[in-house]
């Protein structure tokens, strides 16, 4: 249902400009950078995590694709550990437009198969606590919680 197809230079501009600031607002929101720091903070940490950009060696980003109408429907960011046999999804997005019509499944499923083809066992994320939608999405799909950070504010 769902294409994986390797992002253009123009997609990936359009995406890491989008992506840096809506993860300096979750961070902020997480409590974990401040308002006035999080858009700096948010850029370097993808400047550190994607120094090539696209070419960036074990990191694959996708634009997703309905297979059979072609729409645009999401972007999928990961890291290939070999040595570990995992992949690591750093970002997944469905557009807004297209929420909640099965996308965010189809998109795990489809990693699911090229993690296979890659000849790996384990798909690990990051969700954020407050992110009640793509938490349910993770667990529908087969996904464990295997370690849970909390706070509380005075």
């Amino acid at each position: 249902m769902i294409q994986l197809r390797p992002m253009t230079e123009t997609e990936y501009g359009d995406w890491r400009k989008d992506s840096i600031k809506e993860y300096a607002e979750e961070k902020t929101k997480a409590g974990n950078f401040k308002e006035e720091s999080a858009l700096s903070q948010a850029e370097e940490e993808f400047n550190t995590l994607l120094p090539d950009g696209l070419q960036t060696i074990n990191h694959h980003l996708f634009t997703l694709y309905h297979e059979e109408n072609q729409d645009k429907v999401g972007t999928l960011w990961v890291h290939v550990k070999e040595e570990q046999k995992e992949i690591f999804i750093y970002d997944i997005k469905v557009l807004e437009s297209k929420r909640g019509l099965g996308y965010g499944k189809a998109a795990l499923l489809a990693l699911d198969s090229f993690a296979r083809e890659m000849g790996l066992s384990k798909i690990s994320l990051h969700v954020f606590g407050h992110n009640n939608i793509a938490r349910s999405l993770y667990q529908n799909s087969g996904y464990e919680v295997t370690n849970v950070l909390m706070s509380k504010l005075l």
